[in-house]
């Protein structure tokens, strides 16, 4: 089964996402992060860290 991809060009830079999530709607993204977030997923930790350090101000 390959897994679905969503492609985003930005400026000169193709991004693309290799993720089930892609295939969602938002419903069952939103849904999907908050089963992730209330089980624990150390991933999805580590990226909501890793994005407040980019707002905080050392």
């Amino acid at each position: 089964m390959e897994i679905p991809k969503k492609e985003h060009k930005i400026g000169n830079t193709t991004v693309i996402i290799h993720s089930p999530l892609v295939a969602m709607t938002e419903e069952e993204r939103v849904r999907w992060f908050n089963d992730e977030w209330e089980k624990g997923n150390p991933v999805l930790k580590e990226i909501a860290v890793a994005v407040s350090n980019c707002y905080s101000e050392d």
